[in-house]
């Protein structure tokens, strides 16, 4: 019984808790451990500190994890299909359940090196052996069905932009290019015409200043702004 006990004991965490930031909230997260987490708008995640390793669960969002290094415990993420392990580094997570890259786990390390290995299981019932080492200034995507892209290379500014204030779109439509502002802050852009949906659209855009991301449009796409009487924008074709 004393040995169960003791086994029992070993196996809970010495520190558990919850972080969420809603919408347009960034959180500041110290670690027991030393390490520090910063959370993006509308980002969830569970952390948990064991004797002899550390984890973090991301339910949604993104965020960016400066692991304080412990070799005898290391530092897991897991998001949605992907493992990311550490012992010491920076790096950025962002695993999204809706919007353009629903479902797709990108990881870009800023500093030192991180694991990343996909966690879904085949048709046979066996874990999948993909697995890929990063380190700094790289990045990969881990798909919903758990394919890894090719790893790419990534500048400094160009990992968790939102830490500038920043929201970066390559070839977005932009229907999930106003969702990810909405993230910020509310837009009030209406967009009902499929084809305006489906337009693509790039560039770095200022989190929370819809009213600029708005203005640019009509310079950028062929498309024009019709304000309505509830007091949103309806984003529609050009005549």
């Amino acid at each position: 019984m004393a040995a169960g006990i003791a086994w029992y004991q070993w196996t809970q965490p010495t520190f558990a808790n919850t972080y969420a930031a809603e919408q347009g909230q960034r959180l500041d997260v110290p670690l027991p451990d030393g390490s520090h987490l910063t959370l993006d708008a509308d980002t969830r995640l569970e952390v948990s500190l064991y004797r002899n390793r550390r984890e973090v669960r991301m339910a949604h969002g993104q965020a960016m994890f400066n692991v304080a290094p412990d070799t005898a415990k290391p530092f897991d993420v897991l998001a949605g299909p992907a493992r990311v392990t550490v012992v010491g580094t920076r790096f950025a997570v962002r695993y999204m359940k809706d919007g353009a890259d629903a479902g797709t786990v990108n990881v870009a390390v800023e500093d030192g090196r991180v694991r990343v290995a996909d966690v879904t299981i085949d048709a046979r019932g066996q874990p999948s052996p993909q697995l890929v080492e990063l380190s700094a200034g790289q990045g990969v995507q881990v798909s919903l069905s758990g394919q890894m892209s090719q790893v790419s290379s990534i500048s400094p500014a160009g990992i968790a932009p939102w830490r500038q204030g920043l929201v970066r779109f390559t070839n977005t439509p932009l229907s999930d290019a106003v969702h990810e502002l909405e993230r910020y802050h509310a837009t009030r852009l209406v967009i009902r015409d499929p084809e305006v949906a489906a337009l693509r659209i790039g560039g770095s855009y200022q989190i929370g200043r819809p009213d600029i991301f708005a203005r640019v449009l009509p310079q950028i796409l062929p498309v024009r702004l019709v304000a309505r009487d509830d007091g949103s924008t309806e984003v529609v074709k050009a005549r």
